[in-house]
């Protein structure tokens, strides 16, 4: 049997990890959040808040990155390398429906959603989430805590830096770079590499906005 689990926020992303995972026979022991939300899966109820962590120290079992994102990745990252920090593992999430090939790889804590296919050679940093029905080709870099949104394509050979959002349907073709803590709006078709903590968007992807870390 999997080692059991506790899944991180209680949010729309953590209910559909939640489902995966009592589906897939995965021991869930609850979920925290700041506030109570309800069950998200029979039998997942809410712990406490992470104050509630100290009483499941790492050995007992692993964690889930429930928190989700629409364009900043930063409350994902600080949960992730802060647990980590304290010792705490946290598995890799494939759907039954998701397909990755033999070749490609994936760090720790990385989430194939439902209908995601990550192709040869790819390679997932830690934390990345691939969500539903999205795309990455053969041959990509994707960093530490990056999320490709649902239906969102990754051509061939892209190079995406960590901290980004590659939004909802967005197309990037082949060869790309994308610099760290870049957003990409959700439809865009990025036909030229992207700058880091720049905002993109459109048909053909522009330039939108551009910030300092």
């Amino acid at each position: 049997m999997s080692r059991p689990v506790i899944i991180l926020g209680g949010g729309g992303h953590a209910r559909v990890l939640a489902e995966l995972l009592v589906g897939g026979g995965t021991p869930v022991l609850g979920y925290t959040a700041p506030e109570d939300g309800g069950a998200l899966a029979p039998g997942v109820g809410w712990l406490g808040d992470d104050r509630r962590l100290a009483d499941y120290p790492p050995e007992r079992g692993g964690l889930v990155n429930g928190i989700g994102s629409v364009g900043d990745t930063a409350a994902r990252r600080r949960l992730f390398d802060r647990l980590r920090g304290q010792g705490y593992t946290f598995p890799l999430l494939c759907h039954p429906s998701a397909m990755r090939s033999p070749s490609a790889e994936c760090g720790q804590g990385c989430q194939l959603m439902a209908g995601a296919i990550l192709q040869a050679g790819a390679r997932l940093g830690d934390n990345v989430l691939l969500n539903s029905r999205a795309l990455v080709e053969h041959g990509c870099r994707i960093g530490r805590h990056t999320h490709i949104a649902s239906g969102a394509v990754v051509c061939g050979d892209c190079e995406i830096g960590e901290g980004c959002h590659i939004g909802a349907g967005a197309v990037l073709i082949q060869g790309l770079r994308v610099g760290n803590g870049a957003i990409i709006a959700a439809g865009a078709v990025v036909t030229q590499n992207v700058k880091p903590m720049t905002l993109v968007a459109g048909v053909p992807a522009e330039v939108k906005r551009q910030w300092t870390q």
